[in-house]
């Protein structure tokens, strides 16, 4: 019988060794090291997105969601690179939210190759503030206070895949609840809060381990001195994701991110919104109206400040906070792979090898040229200037089949 054989030749994204993978029906059968030459593509694992709200116009926490929309969401997100991701359930009714659960869990079951690609759900909301600016763009007539009862509904119906909740730690007894959670096995996440510093230390006490897109979903204005984006900030028991998609966080305040938290505890997220990809104009989704302006740009219509998701996969930021911060590709790689594998406590890479490259693997990998991050003639000072760093991808190999 005819074996499916291929071979792909680029750097290492970690050692910088030109390497020539040879693939045969879907595992790594060998590599070796290849000619130094300019030019080569970068090869590099999968990325791993915890925080994806939907793709190709189909949104994960929607009345509307469909078996077939949660597998071309996934077919889209595979495309981009992502080889493990967290669907995110965004505020929604209860019922909605309950179902929304079930028909991911049902999309898996329908397709096994999904269950390694979906790590866990992301439940982001109701138990967040309904304060202004830290609401977001949630709806906030179903944001509410904690419920255990609606948390294990939400968990029964998708079978025990909630891996993430993000909440604010203002209302009483969230210590309680957040220990409840942890009990659990799920990662709590402080996120669209209006918490002060005292509860959110409490909540971290508790087992809080991640901020949830710091220093987004924020008032305008903050009190000087104490307030939660510091305070998140300068915790160090704290990890934090950040959506570096050129609007949601300005290259200064990137660069005073990662250099407070460090490159160990910064995880990139997209948060990208239903519908990233799609070109600019307004769009209708089940409980309002979006608009992607011309640069990318997804916000509430009528209201070109308010961000509502975005519109770039993970790659972007990866291209842009090594852009920003002058970091070598491996040092902002990982906060897109193993940074969040270790937050939940996942396999460093999506084929669950020590080396992603391991002979006998899944051949789970990426080939691609990096396209930088640009700013004006006055740096990241210009920011209504700089254009997204992105990734231009020859090849995309997971579980041995290119989805190129």
């Amino acid at each position: 019988m005819e074996r499916n054989r291929s071979v792909f030749t680029g750097k290492r994204y970690d050692t910088l060794e030109p390497t020539r993978v040879f693939v045969e029906d879907g595992k790594i059968v060998a590599t070796e090291r290849a000619e130094e030459i300019d030019g080569l593509p970068w090869l590099a694992p999968g990325l791993f997105d915890i925080q994806v709200n939907g793709a190709v116009g189909v949104e994960f926490s929607s009345s509307r969601l469909t078996v077939d929309g949660v597998c071309s969401a996934f077919d889209k997100i595979l495309r981009d690179g992502v080889f493990r991701c967290c669907p995110t359930l965004t505020t929604n009714a209860p019922e909605t939210m309950i179902e929304s659960a079930k028909t991911i869990a049902d999309a898996i079951k329908q397709r096994a190759e999904f269950q390694r690609f979906v790590w866990g759900i992301h439940l982001e909301g109701p138990f967040i503030s309904t304060a202004e600016g830290a609401i977001g763009a949630h709806p906030k007539q179903y944001c509410r206070e904690y419920s255990i009862e609606l948390f294990e509904r939400v968990q029964e119906s998708c079978g025990g895949l909630v891996k993430i909740v993000t909440l604010s730690p203002e209302y009483p007894r969230a210590p309680e609840f957040i220990e409840r959670l942890r009990a659990q096995g799920i990662v709590v996440a402080i996120g669209h809060t209006n918490a002060t510093p005292v509860q959110i230390d409490a909540a971290v006490r508790a087992g809080a381990q991640l901020s949830t897109h710091l220093s987004n979903a924020t008032r305008h204005l903050l009190p000087k001195w104490e307030n939660y984006c510091f305070t998140q900030l300068a915790d160090d028991r704290l990890f934090a994701s950040m959506i570096m998609d050129g609007f949601h966080v300005s290259p200064q305040l990137a660069r005073i991110i990662a250099r407070a938290k460090g490159l160990d505890r910064l995880v990139l997220i997209s948060d990208q919104s239903p519908l990233a990809g799609f070109p600019p104009g307004k769009y209708s989704m089940e409980l309002c109206e979006f608009e992607i302006q011309p640069n990318g740009k997804v916000t509430l219509s009528g209201d070109p400040n308010l961000l509502a998701c975005a519109s770039f996969p993970v790659s972007n930021g990866v291209a842009n906070l090594a852009t920003i911060e002058s970091l070598k590709l491996r040092d902002a790689y990982s906060l897109a792979t193993t940074n969040p594998a270790k937050l939940l406590d996942a396999p460093k890479f999506s084929n669950s090898a020590v080396d992603f490259l391991e002979k006998g693997a899944a051949a789970d990998f990426l080939v691609f040229r990096l396209v930088p991050a640009t700013f004006g003639e006055h740096g990241i000072a210009d920011g209504a200037s700089f254009k997204t760093g992105r990734f231009e991808f020859e090849s995309i190999l997971w579980n041995g089949r290119n989805l190129i």
